[in-house]
């Protein structure tokens, strides 16, 4: 049971990191060279990927409980 607390813990901390990084990836650059902003293909793949991975922990702690 305490170890079933830890991880969940653990899983809620690793998915608020997650968001972080979901957040900062997911949002424009700024050209300054021409003064504009650009989407970032790159980062959008990373933020894709990184809310796969929240899925993935957020399914296995509801199975958890």
């Amino acid at each position: 049971m305490i170890l079933k607390g830890i991880l969940f813990i653990f899983g809620v901390l690793v998915i608020g990191f997650l968001f972080l990084v979901n957040n900062a990836m997911s949002k424009p650059l700024y050209n300054k060279i021409h003064n504009v902003w650009e989407e970032d293909p790159e980062g959008k793949k990373y933020a894709n990927l990184t809310l796969i991975i929240m899925l993935f922990i957020a399914f296995f702690i509801g199975l958890m409980f």
